[in-house]
């Protein structure tokens, strides 16, 4: 038996896991983070609550009212590591050579 937990994801409310909310909440709290510095952070995590929820809706049905812990971890391989996006990184650098030849 595994404990549930309802959360609201951008104004929509879903039940989880609790081990998937953990997951969940430690993806959010990490972008969040990530952004601390980025003007428009209120809007980025608006927009992937939303994306999440979408997912999470997806996953629903007459049947199914909760989504599980497995869901909940592809769903936040699905999403990706959250960055700023504000700083180049060195890979940007289209002149650079790609390594790894042969």
């Amino acid at each position: 038996m595994n404990k549930v937990v309802t959360i609201n994801l951008n104004g929509n409310a879903y039940q989880l896991e609790e081990a998937g909310y953990d997951m969940l909440r430690v993806y959010l709290d990490d972008a969040a983070r990530q952004l601390a510095g980025n003007p428009d952070k209120d809007e980025i995590i608006a927009d992937i609550e939303q994306a999440i929820a979408d997912k999470c809706r997806a996953l629903l049905n007459s049947s199914r009212s909760v989504v599980l812990t497995k869901q909940v971890e592809q769903i936040i391989a699905e999403m990706g590591p959250v960055e700023d996006g504000s700083a180049k990184s060195p890979d940007d650098n289209p002149g650079a050579p790609s390594g790894g030849g042969s």
